[in-house]
């Protein structure tokens, strides 16, 4: 019996630590990028105001950096 590999889910941080999305120099444009691209990333965010929190799986991840990078972007 085959048991389902789960998500890993990357933090807000740790996008921005592991340089995932390259072109990006900034922690604040991460945070900006989650809340303008969530139809793609689909990011689970916990908390709100200052302590709101965005986490997003890597297979979304991946999927907007492919996206990006073949100009597919709306």
């Amino acid at each position: 019996m085959e048991i389902p590999s789960m998500k890993k889910l990357l933090s807000a941080r740790e996008v921005w630590e592991s340089k995932r999305i390259y072109w990006i120099t900034s922690y604040k444009v991460v945070l900006k990028y989650m809340e303008d691209y969530q139809h793609i990333l689909k990011p689970i965010t916990t908390g709100k105001n200052s302590g709101k929190r965005y986490y997003v799986s890597e297979q979304n991840l991946t999927e907007f950096v492919r996206t990006f990078e073949s100009n597919e972007l709306k």
